[in-house]
């Protein structure tokens, strides 16, 4: 049986970014863990608690928080700190990223949300419109022979215009049930291959992969592993799928001699300067820092990608409602005017 999810990512976020600061003043894990379990609801304090029964039975510290159902990208950066041993660093990174995707995630609900309403309102009032008002107004013009070619257009949107909207209503409902129950089960570089053909989806996942394995790739090597090594610990998480298999191809094409760059370049899922950073790194004896660098970069520009479609998406959707609302009103009145004229 699937276990409830208890913690929202806000939630999650917040508690890895404390327990990472109690790690770094000196806390073992089980009394970070312990101090601030004091602190949460009784529904928490019972995960809290079977938690510290995992840790005690040598359950990996990523896998007792995915037993809570925690969000597998966070548990990704919890695999990588427990192999390259700086988990109170990467528990604070973790919560970073949470607390960033949970905060724009949070934005675009509270900008969507009186546009949703508005935009609902409007369908419900052009619904009456074309059920009650569209009629009568038809047959008063038949009547005065007062039909225009742009009345007939007007009527003619107030006939289909809710019509379309329906339909790409229900269009949206089979996709978005296409994706939870037919995409997610194919494998991953299937699911990747599809979602790369969607030009916007394509740069998301090309960022938001080149910065996690360059972060990540960082962190291990800084950790005295070799390259070829770093990709085996890649391989062996399970949190990251495309990740995982990306790692799968690399070991082989690392034993059969060819150059990480190399490899890179060779792949679509990578920001096209991560080649040269890696060997402008490796030239230079700095492949540690730049990587890490390089990945704080991508960060940066992930966020403020982030924010610009953020700003964008209220601005776009008032201007729609604004021209649905005017055709509405046209849809209304001119019939009116319409008629005023013949009488």
């Amino acid at each position: 049986m699937k276990r409830r999810r208890n913690w929202s990512l806000q939630e999650q976020s917040s508690f890895f970014i404390q327990l990472g600061r109690l790690l770094s003043k000196g806390y073992s894990l089980a009394q970070a863990i312990e101090f601030l379990q004091i602190q949460q609801p009784v529904v928490k304090q019972k995960d809290l608690d079977d938690c510290m029964q995992a840790l005690r039975a040598g359950v990996p510290i990523h896998e007792t928080f995915s037993r809570m159902q925690f969000h597998s990208h966070l548990l990704g950066y919890i695999f990588f700190a427990e192999q390259h041993g700086q988990l109170a660093h990467g528990f604070i990174e973790a919560g970073e990223i949470g607390q960033m995707r949970a905060h724009y995630v949070e934005q675009v609900k509270r900008m969507l949300r009186y546009p949703l309403f508005l935009f609902s309102f409007c369908i419900a009032m052009f619904f009456i419109f074309q059920q009650v008002l569209a009629p009568q107004f038809s047959h008063l013009l038949s009547s005065f022979h007062a039909r225009s070619a742009f009345s007939t257009f007007i009527f003619s949107v107030a006939v289909w215009l809710p019509r379309i909207f329906s339909i790409a209503l229900i269009v949206f409902i089979f996709f978005v049930l296409f994706y939870f129950f037919v995409v997610r089960s194919w494998p991953i570089y299937r699911q990747m291959n599809l979602f790369m053909n969607i030009p916007i989806v394509r740069s998301w996942i090309v960022s938001f992969h080149t910065q996690v394995f360059s972060l990540q790739l960082s962190h291990l090597l800084k950790g005295g592993l070799s390259i070829y090594e770093a990709i085996q610990i890649f391989e062996h998480q399970s949190h990251l799928p495309l990740l995982r298999e990306e790692a799968k191809l690399m070991k082989q094409q690392l034993c059969a001699g060819e150059k990480l760059d190399e490899i890179i370049e060779q792949r679509k899922y990578y920001e096209k300067e991560l080649p040269f950073v890696i060997r402008h790194g490796q030239s230079n004896g700095e492949l540690v820092q730049e990587l890490l660098h390089y990945s704080q970069f991508s960060l940066q520009k992930l966020e403020t990608r982030l924010k610009k479609s953020v700003y964008l998406i209220q601005p776009l959707l008032l201007s729609f409602i604004g021209i649905f609302v005017i055709l509405m009103y046209m849809a209304m009145l001119w019939p009116v005017f319409q008629l005023l004229n013949h009488i």
